[in-house]
């Protein structure tokens, strides 16, 4: 999912520290990447035992930015797989990773009515 803002004048290094503390509060480890345009701020699902990773990316300047998150495609890639070996007992896998999937489609839900909070308490700032 994708949403760009325009005229906020919003600091976009301050909406990543907002982000990364987001996901410390709920427990889950971060990695943090600085971008040419923006940053990256990689959530790590440990309790979901496969590949759970969520990427929160932010691009662009104060007045005219993009938040983009993206779960890894290897839940798709892993569930494709996993149909493709169900006559060989992939099934198990199919259920995990759907379960995988389930999870971090809710957290991005959650997180979406969030970052909107957030841009709105940075705006307010200026």
């Amino acid at each position: 999912m994708e949403k760009r803002w325009q005229d906020h004048n919003v600091n976009l290094r301050l909406l990543a520290q907002m982000v990364k503390n987001y996901f410390v509060q709920r427990n889950l480890k971060i990695e943090e990447t600085v971008l040419e345009d923006g940053y990256s701020v990689s959530v790590i699902i440990p309790q979901l035992r496969a590949s759970g990773v969520m990427r929160v990316i932010i691009r662009g300047r104060r007045e005219d930015f993009t938040v983009e998150t993206r779960a890894t495609e290897d839940q798709d890639k892993a569930i494709r797989v996993g149909l493709m070996t169900s006559i060989f007992g992939g099934g198990s896998l199919v259920l995990r990773n759907i379960k995988v999937r389930e999870q971090m489609e809710k957290m991005e839900r959650e997180f979406w009515g969030t970052i909107e909070e957030m841009v709105r308490s940075l705006t307010s700032l200026r």
